[in-house]
């Protein structure tokens, strides 16, 4: 089974991560001169990519919210059928 609460942890703490790099880039005018795909400079690229991350980490917190949710109304829909059967 997947853990997404590993998954929304290791996610938010490289978002972070992420984000102070991307803000000290752009705090300190970072730029080698490179033209990216929209033309921004790279600190604004590394602040895209870590609110990509924030999204992930967000999606995986709800995951593991409604997992162990699903798992008992999934076993209580079984027991239901096995009960009608017997």
């Amino acid at each position: 089974m997947i853990n997404y609460r590993l998954i929304a942890i290791a996610s938010a703490i490289l978002g972070v991560l992420l984000a102070i790099d991307g803000i000290y880039m752009v705090a300190v005018n970072y730029n080698q001169g490179e033209t990216q795909m929209l033309n921004l400079p790279d600190g604004w690229i590394v602040i895209i990519s870590a609110g990509i991350l924030f999204v992930v980490a967000i999606i995986a917190f709800v995951l593991a919210a409604r997992s162990p949710q699903a798992a008992r109304s999934t076993a209580a829909t079984r027991a239901e059928v096995e009960a009608e059967k017997g």
